[in-house]
């Protein structure tokens, strides 16, 4: 049946001649930032003064459905759009109002990559208008001055360092909303949930008024909704009045008949599923102005739909896989304007990851036709959104096994990127989710698994781990600044021992988590004063049934809000390396001589003979136990030293190891180490990859070290890169290999892997002609990007990883 299944996508043809101008035009655009959103947003926010936040919150988000432009753009079959512009995308200037500063009052703009952001002068005056009249108000102006009152200068100090990262300037968002109710019941059966909890009301309880402001905002909410979606209707039917192609002109009267019917009421077909599912994608979006809303398991809770209309021939493959397509353009239009930290650290990413395949709630294999579909509609359309992740387990059909690793081959991108159920369902498991619940995790924000009780991602905090070893190596001193913002633990020149400095740098990061954990409860209460959500919460039962918002503790699994990331254990690893076997065992240099060569860049008197004793020193990758032992000690033990800390919902922090560019973003502002790098440099991308050219034993070996310990003991994720080359993998014996290779990860319990298989010589013409490369895509760190968008050190960094081979 599933052998069927998968032949019969293979005939479907997804980028159609409709689709392929649709993405042309995409291609051909330049991000265009619009100030219709911040306009509306402000005069809304003036004009609720004096009523409850979430009421407020409400109406602001009523303002957006009711004032942002509408357009269909010619072809298009799935309607809606962010903004006016092909790539286009509003600011959350009631968040964050320093964005539009930094763009537009002097400061270098900031698109979604290397790109160039197009304003007119009428948005930018308008822009700044409303930036000024937040400057004081928004949640990161509250949650500044909140910081400033409570660690004083020590905030100041950990941000110059940056021993954390501004991950703060991205809005919080809601993360895994219940598209499959909304599909199934529509808006209207979430407005009647939420009327028949508020006429259950007491007011006994002293949070029913809480309850009651609530669930009116929910209300409020999916009423816009729907007014935003017959707005599309009503363009639809004026367009189709004037349209005098036949076959254009009926399907802007289908288009306005759908936009009636979705997401109001249940959706009765495939169709109308899909454009259901996309007004509240856009909607939860819009409300935000985020980027970390994850689509779900599209191939779970679309399939019943499709399924039904293939039965009673109300619809063919062919046509459902061209409104996949014209959704997944919808998707790649989808731009996000990012502040200056957070644009360095997950550069060109919208996170709107899809989750296919895996378990259902009784454990059984989940795989479907759509399943098979989805993956064809992403090999042919080759977009950078939305990503794809596939959910493996030990009952994963071998034909599911082969279309992943063709349409990897092919793509080249990491598309689809491989997660062990197993290995997330143990940590699940472990946080307390029932199993048959934890069953229906998805992929989020790069890697993370969530189920869709959670809080989600809410706020993170992003360290720097190889700030903290070059601060522990100058005695609390910050060598960029010249600032101490750490402990004495003393001069490194008098260590006598590795186990003394090991010490000292275990010590350091408990000092700066006390504080980065301190700064994290500040910013999530001041969210929860300042900012909310209320259509997202409507979109959750338990939000509806306990009537609270997300962040009034209406979700079920709070725990499941992680606070914490670090980057940089590969590079300490290998630097603690070196300095243990250069220095302390086998006493080739002595400690104040390799500080020196370090505070040189490595450069002058003898200084480079040093450095390749450095990089000589057994790195991590080479499936080396001394090295390798205390990778996954310095793993293990920051896990565990982490989780003694408690989240401000009352449970142990969560932790987890991504990716997106932070390597890029931290990197800069760390100096040499003794590993070798030089200043400035990237650090190793992800969470389990070697450091560039470190790994010279092979994928094998690679894999071997990455799996030695539990990454995810207690962290959320430990997101793992590999670079081979696609010339090794033409043949079905060498598919087999990489299959093979996947499964040997997960077989020894790895959580994530994925793989870049884009030739050095392609990357390479592409830096030089970009021109020639604008629809290249690459794996970054958990996400696809367009190759050409991404700054010049990324380009290099992604180039210089090692590239193995399977044949």
């Amino acid at each position: 049946m599933i052998t069927a299944a998968a032949n019969r996508v293979e005939e479907v043809v997804a980028l159609t001649d409709r689709v392929k101008r649709r993405r042309e035009e995409y291609l051909k655009a330049v991000t265009h930032v619009c100030a219709e959103r911040s306009r509306l947003v402000t005069e809304a926010w003036k004009q609720s003064e004096g009523e409850p936040l979430i009421t407020r919150r409400a109406l602001v988000f009523k303002r957006i459905m009711e004032g942002l432009p509408v357009v269909i753009r010619e072809g298009e079959l799935v309607v809606g759009s962010q903004t006016k512009y092909v790539r286009g995308a509003g600011l959350s200037v009631e968040h964050r109002p320093e964005d539009v500063f930094e763009m537009f009052g002097g400061g270098k703009p900031g698109g979604p990559g290397a790109g160039i952001v197009e304003s007119t002068e009428a948005e930018r005056e308008s822009l700044l208008q409303d930036a000024t009249y937040w400057q004081s108000r928004s949640t990161i102006s509250a949650a500044t001055r909140l910081e400033h009152q409570v660690l004083g200068d020590k905030i100041d100090a950990l941000r110059e360092a940056r021993v954390v990262m501004a991950n703060e300037q991205r809005p919080t968002g809601a993360r895994l909303v219940d598209y499959e109710k909304v599909i199934n019941k529509g808006l209207n059966g979430v407005i009647a949930d939420a009327r028949r909890r508020l006429q259950e009301l007491t007011f006994s309880d002293e949070r029913d008024v809480e309850r009651h402001y609530f669930l009116q905002a929910a209300i409020i909410c999916c009423e816009a909704v729907v007014t935003y979606a017959r707005r599309h209707a009503e363009l639809a039917q004026q367009m189709a009045s004037k349209e005098l192609d036949a076959v254009r002109k009926a399907e802007l009267e289908k288009i306005a008949r759908i936009c009636r019917q979705v997401p109001e009421t249940p959706a009765r077909s495939f169709y109308e599923a899909i454009q259901s599912f996309w007004f509240v994608h856009l909607a939860v979006n819009l409300e935000s102005a985020s980027d970390l809303e994850t689509p779900g398991r599209m191939d779970q809770y679309l399939y019943p739909v499709y399924e039904q209309d293939l039965k009673d021939g109300r619809m063919t493959r062919q046509e459902a896989a061209e409104l996949l397509g014209c959704l997944w353009v919808k998707f790649t239009e989808r731009e996000h304007i990012k502040g200056t930290g957070v644009r360095e650290q997950a550069m060109s990413s919208q996170f709107q990851d899809v989750t296919i395949g895996g378990v259902d709630e009784n454990g059984e294999d989940a795989t479907n036709e759509l399943t098979y579909l989805l993956l064809e509609v992403a090999r042919q359309l080759k977009t950078a959104q939305p990503p794809l992740y596939l959910r493996c387990h030990k009952g994963t059909p071998q034909e599911l096994w082969m279309k992943a690793a063709e349409v990897n081959l092919e793509r080249g991108d990491g598309v689809p990127a491989f997660l062990n159920d197993q290995a997330v369902l143990l940590n699940l498991v472990g946080c307390g989710i029932p199993l048959r619940t934890a069953r229906d995790w998805v992929a989020n924000c790069c890697v993370l698994p969530l189920i869709g009780h959670a809080v989600g991602v809410d706020d993170f905090e992003v360290m720097n781990l190889c700030k903290v070893l070059e601060v522990t190596l100058n005695n609390g001193v910050d060598p960029r600044t010249g600032k101490r913002i750490g402990l004495a633990t003393g001069d490194a020149s008098d260590f006598q021992s590795f186990d003394q400095l090991y010490g000292a740098l275990k010590k350091q990061f408990e000092y700066f988590l006390a504080l980065v954990v301190q700064k994290d409860h500040l910013l999530k209460g001041v969210r929860r004063r300042n900012y909310d959500l209320p259509f997202a919460s409507a979109l959750y039962d338990d939000c509806i049934e306990k009537g609270l918002s997300l962040w009034q503790g209406g979700a079920r699994y709070p725990q499941l809000a992680w606070g914490l990331q670090w980057r940089g254990d590969q590079n300490v690893a290998d630097s603690l390396v070196a300095i243990k076997k250069l220095v302390f065992e086998d006493k080739r240099i002595s400690m104040d001589r390799l500080l020196g060569a370090i505070k040189a860049n490595f450069e002058g008197d003898g200084n480079e003979d040093i450095r390749r004793m450095c990089l000589a020193a057994p790195k991590y990758g080479n499936d080396d136990d001394y090295v390798d032992g205390i990778f996954d000690d310095l793993s293990l033990w920051a896990q565990r030293r982490v989780h003694q800390e408690q989240s401000i919902h009352g449970f142990p922090v969560r932790t987890a190891k991504g990716g997106a560019t932070q390597h890029y973003a931290q990197g800069k502002v760390v100096g040499a180490l003794p590993d070798g790098r030089k200043a400035g440099e990237p650090l190793a991308d992800g969470a389990l990859s070697p450091m560039r050219g470190a790994d010279v034993k092979g994928p094998t070996a690679v894999i071997c070290s990455a799996s030695k310990v539990n990454h995810t003991e207690l962290n959320a994720s430990a997101l793992f890169n590999l670079k081979i080359n696609p010339a090794g993998l033409k043949t079905p014996e060498n598919t087999q290999k990489f299959i093979g290779l996947i499964k040997t990860y997960f077989d020894r319990g790895g959580y994530h892997i994925q793989f870049n298989l884009i030739p050095r010589e392609e990357l390479l013409d592409a830096r030089e002609h970009p021109e020639r490369h604008r629809d290249l895509l690459v794996r970054v760190a958990g996400y696809s990007a367009y190759f050409v968008e991404l700054v010049p050190e990324v380009q290099d960094e992604i180039i210089a990883r090692t590239e193995h081979s399977l044949s």
